[in-house]
């Protein structure tokens, strides 16, 4: 999905209305998921565009409907499909990147190459990013205890890693 940046993840219907649980994945799901705002899915490798007709926020969980689509037998095949935005439609600050710029920067440790960004995880109370280090997932807290440094026009960055760290076994 080219210049589309993910916002949510459909885990659920909800009521025979049409409304859809969704977990956000973006820090501001209030205009995301505002209605007349427009997101994305792919379904059966077709992007499809929906308009949203409804959203408030349940459990901690964000629930939106789309126009035209108020029937849980229009939607319920939409489960477990992740939500995209024009990338065009957010203006970040200065200091601000999109995480999806930080897949495949290579990572340095102190100077030396310990893998390839492969997935970046807003988990809530702090961000991770997943490193591919010799064929293994290791995940590093996207904090500036570790990160020291990002420079994704040359797809660079430095951490610093505390000892130990890396599971060598």
């Amino acid at each position: 999905m080219e210049n589309k940046v993910k916002v949510g993840k459909i885990v659920n219907t909800f009521g025979i209305k049409g409304e859809l649980k969704v977990k956000a994945m973006t820090d501001f799901p209030d205009e995301r998921f505002a209605k007349g705002a427009h997101v994305f899915l792919q379904y059966h490798g077709e992007t499809l565009s929906f308009e949203i007709d409804s959203h408030r926020v349940h459990k901690g969980f964000d629930m939106i409907s789309f126009v035209d689509m108020r029937d849980i037998n229009l939607v319920e095949k939409y489960k477990g499909l992740m939500l995209y935005a024009n990338k065009e439609d957010i203006t970040l600050e200065d200091d601000e990147i999109w995480a999806s710029d930080l897949i495949d920067c290579e990572v340095y440790d102190k100077g030396v190459l310990i893998g390839t960004v492969s997935d970046f995880y807003n988990q809530g109370v702090q961000d991770l990013l997943v490193v591919n280090h010799n064929g293994k997932d290791i995940m590093i807290p996207y904090v500036d205890a570790f990160i020291k440094n990002k420079d994704v026009e040359n797809k660079r960055i430095d951490v610093e890693l505390i000892e130990g760290f890396i599971n060598e076994d």
